[in-house]
Protein backbone atom coordinates (compact mmCIF):
# COMPACT_ATOMS: atom_id res chain seq x y z
CA UNK A 1 0.00 0.00 0.00
CA UNK A 2 1.26 3.56 -0.77
CA UNK A 3 2.31 5.66 1.94
CA UNK A 4 0.20 8.93 1.56
CA UNK A 5 1.16 10.19 5.43
CA UNK A 6 0.57 13.71 6.40
CA UNK A 7 -1.30 14.34 2.95
CA UNK A 8 -4.69 15.63 1.93
CA UNK A 9 -6.72 14.46 0.15
CA UNK A 10 -10.43 16.00 -1.25
CA UNK A 11 -13.01 13.67 -2.22
CA UNK A 12 -15.67 15.39 -4.32
CA UNK A 13 -18.66 12.77 -4.06
CA UNK A 14 -17.28 11.03 -1.54
CA UNK A 15 -20.55 9.70 -0.08
CA UNK A 16 -21.31 7.07 -3.02
CA UNK A 17 -20.39 4.23 -3.33
CA UNK A 18 -17.05 5.18 -5.27
CA UNK A 19 -16.21 8.25 -3.48
CA UNK A 20 -16.34 6.67 -0.10
CA UNK A 21 -14.54 3.92 -1.34
CA UNK A 22 -11.84 5.98 -2.65
CA UNK A 23 -11.76 8.10 0.63
CA UNK A 24 -11.10 4.95 2.94
CA UNK A 25 -8.56 4.05 0.86
CA UNK A 26 -6.73 7.35 1.43
CA UNK A 27 -7.61 7.72 5.11
CA UNK A 28 -5.75 3.56 5.54
CA UNK A 29 -2.88 5.00 3.40
CA UNK A 30 -2.38 7.61 5.99
CA UNK A 31 -4.34 11.02 4.23
CA UNK A 32 -6.05 13.30 6.31
CA UNK A 33 -9.70 13.42 3.58
CA UNK A 34 -12.09 16.28 3.88
CA UNK A 35 -15.73 15.25 1.91
CA UNK A 36 -17.77 17.77 -0.33
CA UNK A 37 -21.16 16.56 -1.01
CA UNK A 38 -25.19 17.06 -0.08
CA UNK A 39 -25.01 14.55 2.49
CA UNK A 40 -22.57 13.76 5.10
CA UNK A 41 -21.26 10.06 5.25
CA UNK A 42 -23.14 7.78 7.67
CA UNK A 43 -20.17 6.76 9.50
CA UNK A 44 -17.98 9.99 10.63
CA UNK A 45 -15.87 8.25 13.56
CA UNK A 46 -12.78 9.38 12.01
CA UNK A 47 -13.39 12.93 12.45
CA UNK A 48 -13.23 13.08 15.77
CA UNK A 49 -9.51 12.16 15.26
CA UNK A 50 -9.11 14.53 12.74
CA UNK A 51 -8.39 13.02 9.75
CA UNK A 52 -11.68 13.60 8.47
CA UNK A 53 -13.93 16.27 7.69
CA UNK A 54 -17.08 17.11 5.74
CA UNK A 55 -18.20 19.80 4.11
CA UNK A 56 -21.18 20.61 2.91
CA UNK A 57 -21.31 22.02 -0.80
CA UNK A 58 -23.79 22.47 -3.68
CA UNK A 59 -20.90 21.79 -6.68
CA UNK A 60 -23.35 23.42 -9.03
CA UNK A 61 -23.02 26.45 -7.75
CA UNK A 62 -19.20 27.80 -7.97
CA UNK A 63 -19.43 30.29 -4.72
CA UNK A 64 -20.06 26.73 -2.71
CA UNK A 65 -17.20 24.92 -4.75
CA UNK A 66 -14.54 27.79 -4.08
CA UNK A 67 -15.49 28.51 -0.05
CA UNK A 68 -15.43 24.53 0.40
CA UNK A 69 -12.00 23.92 -1.20
CA UNK A 70 -10.39 27.18 0.89
CA UNK A 71 -11.73 25.81 3.62
CA UNK A 72 -9.91 22.49 3.35
CA UNK A 73 -6.81 24.64 2.47
CA UNK A 74 -7.02 26.75 5.31
CA UNK A 75 -7.18 24.18 7.44
CA UNK A 76 -4.94 21.46 6.54
CA UNK A 77 -2.25 24.15 4.28
CA UNK A 78 -3.15 22.22 1.18
CA UNK A 79 -4.76 19.96 -0.87
CA UNK A 80 -2.28 17.13 -2.42
CA UNK A 81 -4.90 14.97 -4.14
CA UNK A 82 -8.46 15.33 -5.29
CA UNK A 83 -11.00 12.43 -6.88
CA UNK A 84 -13.89 13.78 -8.29
CA UNK A 85 -16.73 11.35 -8.11
CA UNK A 86 -19.33 13.36 -9.89
CA UNK A 87 -22.49 11.31 -11.40
CA UNK A 88 -26.31 12.08 -11.93
CA UNK A 89 -27.79 9.78 -14.66
CA UNK A 90 -31.83 9.66 -14.65
CA UNK A 91 -32.68 7.42 -17.42
CA UNK A 92 -34.64 7.78 -20.35
CA UNK A 93 -34.64 7.26 -24.21
CA UNK A 94 -33.17 10.09 -26.08
CA UNK A 95 -36.80 11.47 -27.35
CA UNK A 96 -38.25 11.44 -24.02
CA UNK A 97 -35.75 13.49 -21.91
CA UNK A 98 -37.15 17.15 -20.84
CA UNK A 99 -35.33 19.97 -20.61
CA UNK A 100 -35.13 19.66 -16.70
CA UNK A 101 -33.20 16.07 -17.30
CA UNK A 102 -30.89 17.28 -19.27
CA UNK A 103 -30.12 20.55 -16.92
CA UNK A 104 -29.80 18.38 -13.84
CA UNK A 105 -27.33 15.87 -15.90
CA UNK A 106 -25.05 18.25 -17.29
CA UNK A 107 -25.03 20.79 -14.05
CA UNK A 108 -23.76 18.13 -12.10
CA UNK A 109 -21.47 15.89 -14.39
CA UNK A 110 -20.21 19.05 -16.41
CA UNK A 111 -20.69 22.36 -14.76
CA UNK A 112 -20.00 20.97 -11.48
CA UNK A 113 -16.96 19.66 -12.42
CA UNK A 114 -15.66 22.15 -14.54
CA UNK A 115 -15.65 24.62 -11.15
CA UNK A 116 -14.34 21.72 -8.73
CA UNK A 117 -11.62 21.42 -11.34
CA UNK A 118 -10.84 25.39 -11.58
CA UNK A 119 -10.85 25.84 -7.81
CA UNK A 120 -8.74 22.45 -7.32
CA UNK A 121 -6.01 23.48 -10.05
CA UNK A 122 -6.04 27.22 -8.08
CA UNK A 123 -5.56 25.72 -4.76
CA UNK A 124 -2.74 23.72 -6.36
CA UNK A 125 -0.44 26.15 -8.32
CA UNK A 126 2.29 26.52 -5.71
CA UNK A 127 2.37 23.03 -4.72
CA UNK A 128 1.49 20.39 -7.22
CA UNK A 129 -0.93 17.85 -7.37
CA UNK A 130 -2.55 15.30 -8.45
CA UNK A 131 -6.31 15.27 -9.66
CA UNK A 132 -8.27 12.25 -10.90
CA UNK A 133 -11.77 12.66 -12.10
CA UNK A 134 -14.09 9.18 -12.20
CA UNK A 135 -16.01 9.22 -15.48
CA UNK A 136 -16.87 6.12 -17.41
CA UNK A 137 -16.40 3.80 -20.14
CA UNK A 138 -19.75 5.47 -21.59
CA UNK A 139 -17.91 8.23 -22.20
CA UNK A 140 -16.74 5.91 -25.33
CA UNK A 141 -19.13 3.10 -25.17
CA UNK A 142 -22.79 4.50 -25.21
CA UNK A 143 -25.26 2.31 -23.67
CA UNK A 144 -29.14 2.39 -24.54
CA UNK A 145 -31.53 4.41 -22.17
CA UNK A 146 -28.87 7.36 -20.86
CA UNK A 147 -27.84 9.21 -24.16
CA UNK A 148 -27.90 12.59 -21.78
CA UNK A 149 -25.42 10.24 -19.45
CA UNK A 150 -23.20 9.02 -22.42
CA UNK A 151 -22.92 12.68 -23.78
CA UNK A 152 -21.88 14.26 -20.29
CA UNK A 153 -19.30 11.89 -19.28
CA UNK A 154 -17.78 12.32 -22.78
CA UNK A 155 -17.61 15.49 -22.34
CA UNK A 156 -16.10 15.57 -19.04
CA UNK A 157 -13.51 13.19 -20.39
CA UNK A 158 -12.16 15.75 -22.97
CA UNK A 159 -12.18 18.69 -19.72
CA UNK A 160 -10.12 16.29 -18.07
CA UNK A 161 -8.00 16.22 -20.75
CA UNK A 162 -7.68 19.65 -21.59
CA UNK A 163 -6.95 20.63 -17.94
CA UNK A 164 -3.88 17.79 -17.91
CA UNK A 165 -2.42 20.41 -21.21
CA UNK A 166 -2.89 23.71 -18.91
CA UNK A 167 -1.79 22.49 -15.34
CA UNK A 168 0.73 21.01 -16.49
CA UNK A 169 2.86 23.72 -16.11
CA UNK A 170 1.80 24.12 -12.55
CA UNK A 171 3.74 20.82 -11.64
CA UNK A 172 0.00 19.22 -11.42
CA UNK A 173 -1.21 16.02 -12.94
CA UNK A 174 -4.68 15.39 -14.11
CA UNK A 175 -6.27 11.52 -15.20
CA UNK A 176 -9.07 10.22 -15.98
CA UNK A 177 -10.32 6.62 -14.34
CA UNK A 178 -13.22 5.14 -16.57
CA UNK A 179 -15.24 2.57 -14.55
CA UNK A 180 -16.89 -0.02 -16.37
CA UNK A 181 -19.47 -2.53 -15.07
CA UNK A 182 -18.96 -1.52 -10.96
CA UNK A 183 -21.34 -2.57 -8.58
CA UNK A 184 -23.07 0.56 -6.99
CA UNK A 185 -26.16 2.11 -6.32
CA UNK A 186 -26.89 3.90 -9.58
CA UNK A 187 -25.82 0.60 -11.37
CA UNK A 188 -27.88 -1.42 -9.82
CA UNK A 189 -31.14 1.48 -10.86
CA UNK A 190 -30.02 1.30 -14.09
CA UNK A 191 -30.18 -2.43 -13.92
CA UNK A 192 -33.79 -1.87 -12.36
CA UNK A 193 -35.02 1.06 -14.89
CA UNK A 194 -33.77 -0.65 -18.06
CA UNK A 195 -34.55 -4.44 -16.84
CA UNK A 196 -37.24 -5.18 -19.30
CA UNK A 197 -34.02 -5.75 -21.52
CA UNK A 198 -31.98 -8.50 -21.75
CA UNK A 199 -29.06 -6.94 -22.50
CA UNK A 200 -28.87 -4.84 -19.18
CA UNK A 201 -29.37 -8.24 -16.83
CA UNK A 202 -26.73 -8.85 -14.37
CA UNK A 203 -25.85 -11.97 -16.08
CA UNK A 204 -25.87 -10.15 -19.37
CA UNK A 205 -23.73 -7.63 -18.22
CA UNK A 206 -20.88 -9.93 -16.51
CA UNK A 207 -20.47 -12.62 -19.72
CA UNK A 208 -19.74 -9.40 -21.21
CA UNK A 209 -16.30 -8.22 -19.28
CA UNK A 210 -13.46 -10.36 -19.94
CA UNK A 211 -13.17 -11.46 -16.68
CA UNK A 212 -16.71 -12.49 -15.84
CA UNK A 213 -17.76 -10.63 -13.29
CA UNK A 214 -18.81 -6.92 -11.98
CA UNK A 215 -15.91 -4.71 -10.12
CA UNK A 216 -15.83 -3.75 -6.73
CA UNK A 217 -15.52 0.41 -5.72
CA UNK A 218 -12.64 -0.62 -3.73
CA UNK A 219 -11.22 -1.41 -6.97
CA UNK A 220 -11.83 1.76 -8.77
CA UNK A 221 -10.44 3.52 -5.22
CA UNK A 222 -6.90 1.26 -5.98
CA UNK A 223 -6.80 2.54 -9.05
CA UNK A 224 -7.02 6.27 -8.35
CA UNK A 225 -4.47 5.89 -5.30
CA UNK A 226 -2.13 4.29 -7.21
CA UNK A 227 -2.36 7.35 -9.84
CA UNK A 228 -1.88 9.67 -7.08
CA UNK A 229 1.07 7.63 -5.77
CA UNK A 230 4.88 8.26 -6.48
CA UNK A 231 4.79 4.73 -8.99
CA UNK A 232 2.27 7.14 -11.13
CA UNK A 233 4.62 10.25 -11.22
CA UNK A 234 5.08 10.41 -14.95
CA UNK A 235 1.58 9.84 -15.96
CA UNK A 236 -0.91 12.57 -17.28
CA UNK A 237 -3.26 13.53 -19.44
CA UNK A 238 -4.35 9.76 -20.10
CA UNK A 239 -7.85 7.81 -19.20
CA UNK A 240 -7.55 4.37 -17.09
CA UNK A 241 -10.02 1.87 -17.78
CA UNK A 242 -11.20 0.04 -14.41
CA UNK A 243 -13.84 -1.90 -16.38
CA UNK A 244 -12.74 -5.94 -16.39
CA UNK A 245 -12.42 -5.84 -20.11
CA UNK A 246 -15.86 -4.68 -20.60
CA UNK A 247 -14.80 -2.45 -23.50
CA UNK A 248 -13.22 -5.41 -25.38
CA UNK A 249 -15.57 -8.37 -24.42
Amino acid sequence: MHSFRGKVALVVGGTSDIGRATAAAFMRAGAYVAFIGNRAPLDLADQASGQSVFIAADITREVEVRAAIDLVVSSYGSINFAANRVSVGPTADLIDYTEAEFDEIFQANLKGLFFCLKHQIRSMRETGGVIVNVTSVAARTPFAGCSLFNASKAAAAMLTHSAAVEAGKYGIRVIEVAPGPIETAMSRLYRKETGGSLDTSRDIIEASTLLGRMGRPEEVADAITFLCSPAASFVTATSLRVDGGFSLG
